[in-house]
């Protein structure tokens, strides 16, 4: 009795047979290929789809969004896509597919039976469906008519489809949508979209071995894909070029001399700058035209922002993020990884990291962030899922490895980073001590206190003399810096004041780790950086100059509005100064002088300057609202202070400029608002700028006596505070040019001698107010030169205090400082010009009368609202009823 047959055995015999009997098998198989296509043609033609749509070819294509340089900026796609006419693909590219897919193409009707056939034949020898002898006609079926399921049913439906086809359509036609709409892998579609991605550049400028790579991933895109797997696309590289030799596309000369070249796919480390920006763009489009439109019909978008400004903002706010964020303490290790959990996945680490092969010049190392503790336990999950836990980063100088730490001295440590090993020495990191953002702790005095081996941590390649690669490659250790990812968030916000276009937009330290746009979504207390509104109502009332004299005292208050007493302090706490000049309690931030105004002039008149100048947000009422309690977004304060440099003209801040459709018809346009010719600089001796005074208040600069006109305004007594002067009717929007120009040059002293002085290292003339809110739970900087406005905002999301220390000055300004360094590098100094209505004079600091001796070195040049400023001299007698001493009273 003869043994059992197994389904091995008698499949192997199945493939003897085929292959003793390759010909009869092969005629055998076309016939039944034939005969089953009729029987099921029957079957399946009721629910074919009709082929009609295809002669309007309408394929799902990005949308493109350019900034004000004029580049791409970023993408919004279901399938990123770009249609290239037929005519601009080059020739050479589209051998190189026909000869890899199809080279039959142009001869067969849609169908080539003695493929089907000898796929047929192959299946059937492998035991498996190994190929499906498509030719290009029925693959453009199945990619827009039918699934990519594989069965017999669907194979007979792409046979009956394919001949529809070539009926309805020509062959160049059916070529044209197959080389855009095939999938080319990294979720890009078409040869153009390919051509990007893996060589940077467009179709048209392919090489032959380039274009022999793009045809050659049509097979599998992922596992094929130059940049994965560089060795297995040099392979079928190798393939499509004797496929090409042997249709006579080219010659073997020129097939070898592309095989000699080593693969080189464009260097895509650095993620382009605008994901912020780009989620607010993406919000703004899906409202008014929906997601769907968005992702698939090809919209052209032009935005204000300036990539390189938005580049700058990004880098900006991540170092300073840093700087505070280590100021906050060590939070301690990303993650621990125990000896077994060591054990289970080192080896299947370091064969994934062997797998990989770096472009040349590279040394790849691994990142360790998307390790889990529970998924590395022996037995706690498959060998391939804890080998895809492990990232593959270049190595290089600055870059943030999640890394492993395997031994620990009191001096230092030492740091696995795959392909690389690093030190950490304790000199490095003071600031490692214990967390606590209220209260300083001790300083770390071994290494140990801050690492133990088998800590998971975030590390940076310290920059040197000899690079990282170098070091790594003679076996060296590579000098690393401890970091840790931000508790600590914050934004930017740049505006143009010209145009009013938002040229950068950031919303916190990591677009992937928190969507959450704090640039235009969180609202937070300004505090001090609410000030100007403050001193601008003033000024608009009249009867305050930068030249009243005002006192920095305490004063107990019951406002009115809450029916509560109220003592507001200087953040100095016990420390007042006395009598000063308001604008120079302006550039000292004196919460006791921003009372008393508020009190003097009445809260809903400093909300109105505040509402006309663009915040929008509710402002309590209430006396408090002197020292910032109210909450606004960056954008609106931004927005607010745009209004100052754009000579008082107020309007909204522009994000979309244009959208056209992808026939290139305007679905909108957004032009910047004009300003009436009211707002503009004003010609003659009174557009002469005010000189910055310096820390002493002596000015850096006088303009000639020519420039300054003689005083001859009555000082500003007697009128009610809050209220304009009679005759005079305040804007409905925006406030009058000539109170913008003179709260500006106050600005200026803020950062001249004031709370800003920080940001005089930049050397030209800028304004601004750092602001602190209430227990150091949000610092900002906002300032402006003539040129760009920009505002940064720090805290926690949780409205932690940030600590006692940290204020607008030192947790805001140093960001602002170092991206106003890079927006203005490359335009010239420029003064902010006056408008009409503004009048100079030489002040007597102690009085605020015009100086005894104009020429004196501590005489102050003040611009004033025509009209405003003093009539009296320090030298005349002092009249009967003292001067100008209206907060004087004791609450």
């Amino acid at each position: 009795m003869s043994p059992p047959q197994t389904r091995e055995t008698v499949l192997l015999r199945a493939r003897r047979f085929v292959r003793g009997h390759r010909r009869a098998v092969a005629l055998a198989a076309a016939g039944l290929v034939a005969l089953g296509g009729g029987g099921f043609a029957w079957a399946a033609m009721h629910d074919l789809p009709a082929f009609d749509t295809l002669r309007d070819y309408k394929p799902l294509i990005a949308t493109r969004v350019y900034g004000v340089d004029g580049s791409e900026a970023f993408e919004f796609y279901r399938e990123r896509r770009t249609v290239v006419p037929f005519d601009q693909i080059p020739d050479i590219v589209k051998k190189a597919v026909l000869a890899s897919e199809d080279a039959k193409f142009y001869e067969h009707q849609g169908v080539n039976y003695l493929a089907i056939a000898r796929c047929a034949l192959k299946n059937v020898v492998r035991g498996h469906t190994y190929c499906g002898g498509s030719t290009i006609t029925q693959q453009v079926v199945k990619t827009f008519l039918l699934s990519s399921e594989k069965r017999f049913t669907r194979k007979v439906k792409e046979v009956v489809l394919a001949r529809r086809l070539e009926q309805n359509l020509r062959k160049d036609d059916i070529l044209f949508l197959y080389l855009n709409q095939i999938y080319f892998g990294h979720r890009r579609y078409g040869v153009e979209e390919a051509s990007r991605f893996y060589f940077g550049k467009s179709v048209q400028k392919l090489s032959i071995g380039e274009a022999a790579m793009i045809a050659g991933l049509v097979q599998s895109p992922e596992r094929l894909s130059p940049a994965k797997h560089p060795l297995a696309a040099k392979e079928r590289q190798r393939y499509v070029l004797r496929r090409m030799v042997e249709e006579g596309f080219i010659s073997q000369k020129q097939a070898d001399a592309e095989l000699a070249k080593p693969v080189l796919v464009a260097n895509r480390s650095e993620e382009p700058p605008g994901a912020w920006y780009a989620d607010a763009v993406r919000k703004y489009l899906d409202e008014k035209y929906g997601a769907e439109r968005v992702e698939t019909d090809g919209l052209e978008v032009q935005v204000a922002m300036d990539p390189a400004m938005q580049k700058a903002a990004e880098g900006a706010l991540e170092v300073q993020l840093r700087a505070v964020d280590k100021r906050q303490g060590w939070r301690g290790a990303v993650t621990h990884l125990d000896e077994k959990q060591l054990a289970n996945a080192m080896p299947l680490w370091r064969e994934r990291l062997k797998g990989v092969q770096p472009r040349p010049g590279e040394v790849v190392v691994w990142d360790l962030g998307r390790v889990s503790l529970d998924d590395v336990e022996p037995g706690a999950d498959t060998d391939r899922d804890i080998r895809r836990m492990l990232s593959v980063k270049p190595l290089a100088a600055n870059g943030l490895y999640d890394a492993l730490v395997t031994h620990v001295t009191d001096k230092g440590a030492t740091v696995d980073l795959g392909n690389a090993t690093g030190t950490l020495a304790l000199a490095d990191v003071p600031w490692a001590r214990k967390y606590n953002p209220v209260s300083a702790t001790a300083v770390p005095r071994r290494m140990k206190d801050v690492v133990k081996p088998g800590d998971v941590v975030l590390v940076r390649v310290a920059p040197g003399k000899v690079s990282p690669v170098e070091l790594a490659r003679a076996g060296k250790a590579v000098p690393l810096a401890l970091e840790q990812v931000p508790k600590v968030q914050g934004a930017v916000v740049a505006i143009d004041p010209a145009t009013r276009g938002i040229r950068a937009l950031v919303g916190g330290y990591d677009f992937a780790v928190s969507q959450f746009n704090r640039a235009i979504q969180a609202k937070r207390q300004p505090g001090s950086a609410f000030k100007p509104f403050v001193w601008g109502a003033a000024v608009e009332s009249r009867r305050y100059t930068p030249a009243t004299v005002v006192y920095d005292t305490p004063d107990l208050y019951r406002d009115p509005w809450t029916g509560k007493e109220w003592k507001p302090q200087n953040f100095e706490r016990d420390e007042y100064d006395g009598p000063l000049l308001l604008k120079q309690a302006l550039a000292h931030s004196k919460n006791t002088v921003s009372a008393k105004l508020v009190d003097a002039l009445g809260v809903d008149a400093v909300i109105a300057f505040a509402r006309r100048c663009g915040v929008e947000s509710d402002l309590p009422r209430t006396l408090s609202l002197a020292l910032g309690v109210g909450e606004v977004t960056p954008l609106e304060l931004v927005n607010a202070y745009t209004t100052f440099v754009a000579r008082g003209f107020a309007t909204q801040p522009l994000l979309v400029l244009s959208v056209r459709d992808r026939k290139g018809e305007v679905l909108e346009e957004n032009h910047p608002a004009i300003a009436p010719e009211a707002y503009g600089p004003a010609a003659g001796p009174t557009a002469e700028p005010i000189a910055a005074a310096t820390a002493t208040g002596t000015p850096t600069a006088i303009p000639t006596a020519n420039a300054i006109p003689t005083a001859t305004a009555v000082a500003a007594d007697g009128a009610d505070a809050g209220a304009p002067a009679q005759g005079r009717v305040l804007p409905e929007s925006g406030v009058e040019p000539e109170v913008a120009y003179v709260l500006t040059t106050m600005l200026r002293d803020v950062i001249e001698y004031g709370t800003g002085a920080g940001a005089r290292s930049l050397g030209r003339p800028l304004a601004g107010k750092t602001g602190t809110a209430q227990e150091h739970r949000d610092a900002w900087f906002v300032g402006f030169s003539p040129d760009v406005v920009a505002g940064v905002w720090v805290g926690f999301d949780s409205h932690e205090p940030l600590g006692a220390h940290e204020t607008g000055a030192g947790a805001a300004l140093p960001a602002w400082t170092a991206f106003m360094r890079e927006a203005l590098a490359r335009r010239p100094a420029a003064e902010f010009q006056a408008p009409h209505n503004v009048e100079f004079a030489r002040i007597d600091q102690k009085s605020g009368l015009l100086a005894a001796d104009p020429s004196a070195p501590d005489a102050l040049l003040v611009a004033f609202v025509t009209g405003t400023a003093p009539a009296r001299s320090a030298a005349d007698p002092a009249p009967g009823s003292a001067p100008q001493n209206f907060f004087m009273d004791d609450h």
